[in-house]
Formats: C-alpha cells, structure tokens, sequence
C-alpha cells in the first residue's frame, strides 16, 4: 500500500500542469468567447438590454445586461457586455466584459486589477503584457488605468475607468472596473472601424 501511495505522489509531482492558450477557456460570470449568446439568453430578452453603438460600423452588435435585467445571478460583476456578429444568427460571442463599480474608490479598483491580472497571468502559457493610462472623453479628463494580457487569438484586458465629474453627472455613471476578453478579429475592427 505505501508503495502504491508514493508512485502515485511520484507521478503528481512530475505532471505538468495545463495552462492555458486559448481564449476561449475564460469565462466572465460563466460565458465564454465562441458560445451563443441565445446559449444564456432569450431572442426575446436583447429588447430589454442596453444597446451598444459604435458610430464608424454596425458590423458587430453589442448590448450591455445590467444585474437587474438579467435571469442570470452575477457573482462578480454588475453587469456584463456581449459582442456578436451582427449577421450571425447563432449570436457567437466574440467579445464579452464584466463592469464592477467603484464609485469614488480608485485605489480599490486598482488593487482589485492587480489582483485579477496576477490571477489570470498564473494561468496563461503565452502572453504579452502592456501596462498603460489613456485619456479620453471630451475634455480628456476621464482615465483609464489598463493591463492588457495579449494572447494569440485575442486579449485580455482589466482596467479601472475614472470618469471625469461631468460624465459622471451627466451619465450617472460611476468608476468602474472592466475585465473584458475580445478575439482578435474584434479588437482589429474597434481599433480600424468602429470609431
């Protein structure tokens, strides 16, 4: 028996542990990149969500689900986006983000980033990581604080938004976190059409 015991141990601790490659073994409250978005919700139920825009191309579709509107219980987040194809029929998910507020607690959104970027570099193989602040809205006074973990067939990116007080005020938003996972396609039409 006690040999039986240490050949197992012996075989455990020469096993190499998986790591992961492709971006579709994350999940963000559960869904993941390539499954249906009709998977988790009804044809019906994209009605009542919030639609996303991009003014430079309707090539993808996108809506924002809000915890209150959702017949799934989020653990982690407030609300979550999903992007489709618009012509896909099947609504395959190419890019998908969890948003957690912070209202007036940047530091607590960026020790929460940190965290779940050291989380998920545990588990990749190959990455490439770029850390950077990005200015934008109309006075460019709202900031971004991002860690982008690019991957072969796309990226992950957590970030903490600080919105500047005339956005916060004129669209009740509130600071936020994003952690959000996008094929490469995806990332290559926000970054060339989108805007």
């Amino acid at each position: 028996m006690k040999n039986i015991l240490l050949i197992f141990l012996l075989i455990l601790s020469l096993q190499s542990w998986t790591k992961a490659d492709d971006i579709s073994e994350f999940e963000i409250e559960g869904i993941s990149i390539g499954e249906s978005a009709l998977k988790y919700f009804k044809k019906s139920d994209f009605k009542k969500f919030y639609k996303q825009t991009y003014p430079g191309s309707d090539d993808y579709l996108g809506v924002e689900i809000p915890q209150h509107l959702s017949k799934i219980k989020f653990s982690n987040y407030d609300s979550i986006t999903l992007n489709w194809k618009k012509n896909d029929k099947s609504m395959k998910i190419v890019a998908i983000s969890g948003i957690k507020l912070f209202p007036k607690n940047l530091n607590g959104c960026l020790k929460e980033r940190d965290i779940i970027a050291s989380e998920i570099k545990n588990i990749l193989n190959n990455f490439k990581e770029e850390t950077y602040e990005m200015d934008f809205g109309d006075m460019n006074d709202s900031i971004s604080y991002t860690i982008d973990l690019k991957i072969k067939d796309g990226s992950i990116r957590i970030w903490c938004t600080d919105w500047d007080e005339k956005s916060e005020k004129e669209n009740n938003w509130e600071d936020d976190l994003s952690v959000s996972i996008d094929t490469k396609e995806f990332i290559y039409w926000v970054d060339n059409f989108a805007y």
